[in-house]
């Protein structure tokens, strides 16, 4: 029989029962496991396209739905089909039910009403919380903008700030030039001119870049930490009595600094036992280039965060690293594709137990302490990087470090390989393993490959070549000798 939805009253008909009874065993704020013994009664319905399930003789299940399937109730819930289920007809058809089954049924219904109460607290507090974060949101990007300092969409800041008093607003944070000053400094705001200003207390240059030619124009070039207080030195001015931003925003500059100075206390004390990405390093001061991307564009670069002799950043494009990587990774392995899969080059399994621990504990503390701070893009990168890591892992320890960088499909056929790609032969995690060190200079990306001549691994793959090849000729000298001694 069909059991539609609808509503209950005082005096309940059969249908009004059964209604009831459908939108008891199909309602979403069940759990499976409370269902008892009427899980496993068998229901039957018909799934459109969209997902939505009806009763075989439901007037809206339309021409493009299904065959009727028949399942358990299990079954059925498992596919989430109570959570789309037609509204007219309640998603399925339902057998008649026992008496056990109408009491067990009778139980289950008096649980929804403070199961609906509660689901209507949590959705109310969840519009809410919604709302405060969007007036948030607002304040604090009419914040950055006084922040960068870009007068086009002052405007109407400025006219707001008209009416403010006079006066300059602190807040002490700390340096974070280049590499890291660390020495106090003070953070500068005037409301009614809105100019934001900056001053490290060991160098009053740090943090001020130049920039033009002929008289430089002296920009602050804020960033981590410094760019929160600052912006918590804006925000409540311009909220106007607002208390979103506060809510939500309030704590950002302590959690980014609590978060990233947990994950540094963390990283000093458990070296990474593992690097699976490129070794790339600035030519200019030999410091760690780190891969993100380059100045808002959607392109990836390798970057170093110091400022050079030259008072120049350097940066490289991930794309002429990556080139100049597989060119030099196919020189090293013409006619010997085979090196690629030497064993030495594959991380060790108890190395790969270690790192998936390491990595489970850094993402433990980044979600223990990151708080206000989650939107930060940066942190926010690092996050799912280490996720990506994670997963890669478990996939390497499943189907090994070969399969999962493509080189054994690159052993096999490596021509093939480049024929159909191009130069960008290899993933960036079989350049990984192939690759010792990348270099980036101004005007040339230097590569060591680990099989490079005069390498352990070369010399061993080198050796093993040469006994292979004097093995042959002893044996083809030993059949000419053969020869030679029946023509005699």
């Amino acid at each position: 029989m069909t059991l539609p939805r609808g509503s209950v009253t005082g005096d309940r008909s059969a249908e009004e029962v059964s209604r009831r009874t459908a939108d008891v065993l199909l309602s979403p704020l069940l759990l499976n496991e409370e269902l008892g013994s009427l899980a496993q009664i068998h229901i039957t319905y018909l799934a459109k396209l969209n997902g939505r399930s009806h009763s075989p003789s439901c007037p809206q299940r339309g021409k493009h739905a299904g065959d009727p399937v028949t399942v358990s109730l299990t079954a059925f819930r498992a596919d989430l089909h109570h959570q789309r289920a037609c509204r007219t007809c309640g998603g399925a058809e339902l057998p008649e039910l026992s008496p056990h089954q109408r009491a067990e049924a009778d139980r289950l219904e008096r649980l929804l009403p403070g199961r609906e109460e509660e689901a209507r607290r949590r959705a109310e507090a969840e519009r809410a919380v919604a709302t405060r974060v969007r007036a948030a949101d607002a304040i604090d990007e009419r914040a950055h903008r006084i922040l960068v300092g870009r007068n086009w969409a002052l405007a109407d800041e400025q006219r707001r700030a008209g009416g403010r008093p006079a006066g300059v607003l602190t807040a002490g944070t700390s340096c974070s030039e280049g590499a890291g000053c660390g020495a106090e400094a003070q953070l500068f705001f005037e409301p009614r001119t809105l100019e934001v200003g900056f001053r490290c207390e060991a160098d009053p240059a740090h943090g001020w870049h130049a920039f033009g030619e002929g008289e430089p124009m002296e920009t602050w070039r804020f960033a981590d930490h410094v760019k929160y207080d600052a912006l918590a030195l804006i925000a409540p001015v311009i909220a106007d009595g607002d208390e979103s931003w506060i809510q939500v925003y309030g704590t950002r500059a302590q959690d980014h600094r609590t978060v990233t100075a947990k994950l540094s206390a963390f990283d000093e004390a458990n070296p990474q036992p593992l690097e699976l990405v490129l070794n790339v390093r600035c030519g200019l001061c030999d410091q760690l280039m780190a891969l993100h991307e380059w100045k808002g564009r959607s392109e990836m670069a390798y970057a170093c965060e110091h400022r050079h002799a030259d008072g120049r950043y350097h940066h490289t494009d991930k794309e002429t690293v990556d080139d100049a990587v597989d060119r030099m990774l196919i020189r090293r392995l013409d006619d010997r594709s085979h090196w690629a899969l030497a064993p030495e080059l594959a991380p060790a399994p108890e190395v790969l137990a270690t790192y998936v621990v390491h990595l489970v504990a850094k993402l433990e503390i980044y979600d223990a302490h990151i708080g206000a701070a989650k939107a930060d893009r940066l942190l926010s990168g690092l996050r799912a990087r280490l996720s990506a890591q994670l997963g890669q892992v478990r996939e390497i320890q499943e189907h090994g470090a070969f399969v999962v960088a493509g080189l054994d499909a690159f052993a096999r056929n490596p021509w093939r390989s480049v024929s159909t790609r191009g130069l960008q032969s290899f993933t960036d995690l079989g350049r990984a393993i192939l690759v010792e060190r990348v270099i980036c200079h101004r005007e040339h990306v230097q590569v060591s490959t680990r099989i490079d001549r005069g390498t352990s691994i070369h010399r061993r793959l080198r050796a093993e070549e040469l006994r292979e090849e004097i093995a042959a000729t002893r044996e083809e000298l030993r059949n000419l000798e053969v020869e030679l001694a029946g023509l005699e």
